[in-house]
């Protein structure tokens, strides 16, 4: 009896620890913060928003050691996961990762989920609500005041330049992967014609087909280079296939959901407010890695490449038929040189 009773008061102690230390063990499992309701750039409210999170390794003594990774376009914090972790874009085993759903991805609040504010009369985002979110996340559930990095792909990547903007002193460094300080006229008429078919898109309580095909449609054409294209799809059966895997996957998403995002990527721009912190800002102003794709035409580099280089922040220009989906040909490049620059 004497033993059972000491192992139980052991259990009992293990679990006292690990209840004073919520961040020591992985958390990977899809998680929420509750934010009320929040009031918006724009001028709107989202009733009893939510944002939701995933965490991944181990938050130091300090504090001193998160990593905030936002998600791209229709991405998800589930997806993002595919790429934290040893020998991925960020390593878990050194930081803490936290993953988070933008709003608008269909699991924070998004038109699809909003029980108040369903479809169309959800309202107008930015990503300056995206990223206002996200800093109450980590000061208010996470207890977290200064990241050690964020990181961004697409859409993620213009979250990481307008952390940049809206919170200069709140993190060391910045990493942008395909995102922009603030579309090219390229990149808005690309937007603005896919929201454009959306907004067409019958009732806006689902997809109608024609308003799929043509989304779909788009985000084939310029998800990588002609050339590699028709490398890779050879003839019209394949070229059908490939069509029906998109419109499969799209499908699966909500219309409103995707032009609730859109209209926050046309929205975005913080190029001038940017320029303005490195000039005040100087040796205290975030270190920053801008990665681009030379042939991207989803999101055009010439906006990041023309900032990086009078700010003297450090870029990779990787030159691939990939186009915007850069990491099908370049994940190990991109992998170890993004590592390298948050080890520093």
């Amino acid at each position: 009896m004497k033993k059972v009773g000491m192992w139980w008061l052991m259990a009992l102690c293990v679990v006292s620890v690990l209840a004073l230390l919520p961040f020591r063990l992985s958390a990977t499992e899809q998680r929420y913060f509750n934010l009320g309701d929040l009031g918006l750039e724009g001028g709107g409210v989202i009733r009893d928003a939510r944002l939701g999170y995933r965490t991944f390794g181990v938050l130091d003594a300090a504090r001193s050691n998160a990593v905030i990774f936002p998600s791209w376009f229709m991405g998800t914090s589930g997806d993002l996961a595919a790429l934290i972790g040893p020998g991925k874009v960020v390593d878990s085993s050194r930081y803490f990762v936290i993953a988070v759903d933008s709003f608008g991805n269909g699991v924070s609040s998004s038109p699809s989920n909003s029980v108040a504010q369903k479809g169309r009369s959800f309202p107008d985002l930015t990503t300056g609500d995206m990223v206002r979110a996200q800093l109450r996340l980590i000061t208010e559930e996470l207890g977290i005041s200064r990241l050690h990095a964020v990181v961004g792909i697409s859409m993620g990547g213009m979250q990481a330049y307008q952390w940049m903007a809206a919170y200069p002193d709140r993190v060391r460094k910045v990493v942008p992967i395909t995102g922009t300080p603030g579309p090219a006229s390229y990149d808005l008429l690309l937007y603005r014609t896919q929201l454009a078919a959306l907004e067409d898109n019958g009732d806006g309580k689902g997809w109608n087909d024609r308003s799929l095909a043509v989304v779909a449609g788009i985000d084939a054409m310029m998800s990588n280079t002609p050339g590699y294209f028709i490398e890779t799809v050879r003839d019209q059966a394949g070229l059908s296939a490939h069509l029906d895997r998109i419109t499969k996957d799209m499908g699966k998403q909500d219309p409103q959901d995707r032009a609730s995002q859109l209209k926050a990527i046309i929205r975005h721009d913080v190029t001038a407010t940017l320029r303005r912190h490195a000039g005040a800002a100087g040796a205290t102003a975030p270190r920053v890695f801008t990665v681009v794709s030379k042939r991207d035409l989803m999101v055009n580099p010439g906006p990041a490449i023309e900032l990086a280089g009078p700010l003297g922040w450090r870029t990779l220009v990787l030159d691939s038929g990939c186009g915007h989906y850069i990491f099908q040909c370049e994940f190990s490049r991109i992998a170890s040189t993004v590592s390298a620059f948050l080890d520093e």
